[in-house]
């Protein structure tokens, strides 16, 4: 390769490097925004369960300010279409969770869910528009945790006296044993990859025990509800993979 060729390659990619770095640091806060939407998804459905519970309103109120953190904290990752959304389902959520919990009927329960489904669908269309990268595979598997905890919940709130209160999240999301068996196969997958060091095998160990106390009761979700014990070990979860 001729000298001059060489010089303008490397001014090239080093102009281009600190791009790259940008578009990859950008997925971070999309990622953080869909784990914050499954967070107060999961405490809004638990709020139910718990009739109003202070403490479950006060981790709310804490989860709404972090998500509404995020949008001044990385305007430049998430753009006014993704901000506008993303008001929108904070507003729902927060109408929602001011009414007592026997008021929230369908109507209620289908708007939230409308508006978290648009939420995140637009948040990952933004993800694809930057590159993967692999220090985000355990926060993907968080968020995919934290999405099962949030239709687990929700399905054990939709129960009342025995008789379900129907709302589209039926339609709109995966059912719990599906995710539950793609949370094991992708834990599968990702322990060779990401186990390298000590401190990740030990990590990912822990993770392992935690999710083989869960797994059967989401697999066989319709048969029997332990919505408390699922949530509290599924935090746990979460806690370790975004460490």
């Amino acid at each position: 390769m001729p000298a001059t060729l060489r010089r303008y390659t490397l001014i090239v990619l080093i102009l281009m490097s600190p791009v790259l770095s940008a578009a990859q640091a950008s997925q971070a806060p999309l990622l953080a925004q869909e784990l914050s939407t499954y967070r107060l998804l999961t405490l809004f459905h638990l709020l139910r369960l718990e009739q109003g519970s202070p403490d479950v309103q006060a981790r709310l109120e804490a989860e709404v300010q972090h998500f509404a953190g995020l949008l001044t904290a990385h305007p430049e990752a998430l753009p006014a279409p993704l901000q506008q959304k993303a008001q929108h389902f904070q507003m729902v959520l927060l109408n929602n969770a001011r009414l007592n919990y026997e008021a929230i009927d369908f109507y209620a329960l289908d708007t939230l869910s409308q508006s978290a489904h648009d939420l995140l669908q637009l948040n990952r269309r933004q993800q694809a528009l930057a590159p993967a990268a692999s220090p985000t595979l355990d926060l993907r598997q968080a968020i995919l945790m934290q999405q099962i905890a949030a239709e687990y919940v929700r399905e054990a709130a939709s129960f009342d006296s025995g008789s379900a209160v129907y709302d589209s999240a039926q339609e709109r999301f995966e059912p719990v044993d599906v995710l539950a068996k793609a949370f094991r196969q992708r834990l599968e997958q990702l322990q060779p990859i990401l186990a390298g060091s000590a401190e990740q095998r030990k990590k990912w160990g822990q993770v392992q025990v935690i999710w083989n106390y869960i797994e059967q009761p989401l697999l066989e979700y319709r048969e029997r509800s332990l919505p408390f014990v699922v949530n509290r070990y599924s935090e746990q979860i979460v806690a370790l993979l975004v460490n």
